[in-house]
């Protein structure tokens, strides 16, 4: 399975990706979202506001949302995603020098020291990740407050539903989901 997914992802590394065109279909994620992770947070009086991360980042959509915390990091293994989420950040006058994009891929957090990570977050990309190697790699960098939150995407109606998750390839994107990622993750 993981040869499958790798050369799927190897997709947003071809010299032919479009990333604009990636950007222009790819939908963002709602405020209320990022509110309710922020209230869950600050209920408990313990947690810290120090780091967030966010796997898997893309183009930074859901990283940029992620202001309260002091250093904020993207992990994405593609080049091409990682150039346009820093070119996002460039053009964003909300930035502080908080955030940081790093390519490698999520199973590898060397780049953090062990219980550092306050919030990580992972917005429709988990069905891209190694769940043996990246469960173990998170449980030594979050400590006992930290937050974790795996996102996907919604359907509004049951149409989109039937076209999201439907097994017909002429009629739905069902059959074309990584498997068993797709499945853990619903």
């Amino acid at each position: 399975m993981w040869t499958l997914v790798n050369s799927a992802m190897a997709t947003f590394t071809k010299s032919s990706f479009d990333s604009a065109i990636y950007a222009t279909f790819r939908l963002t994620y709602p405020r209320l979202l990022f509110d309710f992770i922020f209230q869950y947070h600050k209920c408990n009086n313990s947690a810290r506001w120090n780091r967030a991360v966010d796997l898997g980042c893309g183009m930074g959509q859901a990283t940029i949302e992620l202001t309260p915390f002091k250093r904020i990091t993207g992990v994405n293994p593609s080049s091409k995603m990682i150039q346009v989420a820093q070119g996002t950040i460039k053009n964003t006058p909300t930035s502080t020098g908080q955030y940081k994009y790093i390519q490698v891929s999520a199973e590898n957090l060397a780049f953090s020291e062990d219980s550092s990570m306050d919030l990580v977050i992972s917005a429709q990309a988990c069905h891209w990740f190694d769940w043996n190697k990246i469960w173990p790699e998170l449980a030594r960098r979050m400590e006992g407050y930290s937050q974790l939150r795996l996102t996907r995407y919604l359907s509004l109606t049951q149409r989109i539903n039937t076209y999201v998750e439907g097994t017909d390839p002429l009629n739905s994107i069902g059959s074309y989901w990584e498997q068993p990622g797709h499945l853990i993750f619903r």
